[in-house]
């Protein structure tokens, strides 16, 4: 019903301005969509790209086991060639792309009248793509009904934002000096940070069914895993349902899980050991939101911050702007 390769239009990046035209792969179910047909993005690296043969395949694999249709997106910066003179993203514009190329498949259905579920939209990524997942969560904080963490990052950490090397291999090039074009203000980092107290707050109160799964190796050289426990905590201290999983040689089983740094292991076989129960129709605890996603919802939705707030618009294609206070 859909075509698999297809483009949408991203909002612009002020630091490239111009129209972006981004990339997306989309993989039916192959017994077709049905009413109970969900939503999934699966979501790469830090850079990489959408048609790789793992995504492909864990989409394949995804769209078959939990009767969704999976979205592989090559959100901003995607790619070993992005610009390492500009500041990497780290999960903003990046998740407004992913909920750009949700809503253009979410229009699609809707506009041909093809019945699916909106309440089975759910998102997985490993590295950066946990990241991004995360962030989806945040910034659409009524559609989604389940995402699996693996290994992301945990926000825009100094040690990461500066590159300073403390737990981390990770330079996302931003600068201290607030007359430089790659100045990272403390409302940005506010932003990209999923364990924000008074922001998890607001995304329960939002989503009470939200289920978030975090599988994440105690030896991560890459993505620093204390900061990540200290995320963990303060979503659960604001209610989130997090089923956190912080990998010890206990947890090495040789298929899934292989190793407890970075890669973890098998990736599409973590999110079936550790998120299958939540994803499958017929799974323990099969996890659907209880009200409208925020598409059908429309309006706006913001996250205060220090200086301003950040406003989600959704009357039509998603978009997301700074408002300063």
């Amino acid at each position: 019903m859909l075509v698999a390769e297809q483009h949408f239009v991203a909002q612009e990046w002020p630091v490239v301005p111009g129209e972006r035209q981004m990339k997306m792969h989309v993989e039916e179910p192959p017994a077709g969509v049905n009413g109970n047909t969900g939503l999934m993005l699966v979501l790469h690296n830090w850079g990489g790209v959408y048609d790789a043969p793992e995504y492909l395949q864990w989409s394949r694999t995804f769209a078959s086991r939990y009767n969704v249709i999976a979205i592989s997106v090559n959100y901003l910066q995607s790619g070993p060639s992005w610009n390492e003179h500009l500041p990497y993203d780290h999960g903003y514009l990046q998740a407004m792309d992913c909920l750009r190329a949700l809503h253009a498949v979410w229009s699609r259905l809707r506009d041909r009248s093809i019945a699916f579920n909106e309440h089975r939209i759910y998102s997985m990524g490993g590295s950066g793509g946990g990241n991004v997942t995360q962030m989806v969560m945040k910034l659409a904080p009524h559609t989604f009904a389940c995402g699996v963490d693996i290994c992301g990052m945990p926000g825009l950490i100094d040690a990461i934002a500066y590159g300073t090397g403390e737990g981390t291999t990770l330079n996302a090039g931003y600068s201290r000096d607030p007359t430089s074009p790659a100045y990272l203000s403390v409302d940005m980092q506010e932003i990209r940070d999923f364990g924000h107290p008074k922001h998890c707050r607001l995304l329960k109160a939002a989503n009470p069914t939200l289920k978030i799964v975090i599988v994440h190796g105690l030896n991560d050289a890459t993505c620093p895993v204390v900061p990540k426990i200290e995320q963990y905590r303060n979503m659960v201290a604001a209610g989130l349902e997090v089923d956190g999983h912080f990998l010890t040689p206990l947890d090495v089983d040789g298929v899934a899980v292989t190793d407890t740094g970075h890669a973890v292991g098998d990736r599409e076989q973590v999110v079936i050991k550790y998120a299958d129960e939540y994803l499958r129709e017929d799974g323990r605890f099969p996890k659907a939101t209880q009200g409208p996603s925020d598409f059908t919802r429309g309006g706006e939705f913001a996250y205060p911050t220090s200086n301003g707030q950040y406003v989600i618009s959704f009357d039509g294609p998603p978009t997301v702007r700074f408002e300063k206070r």
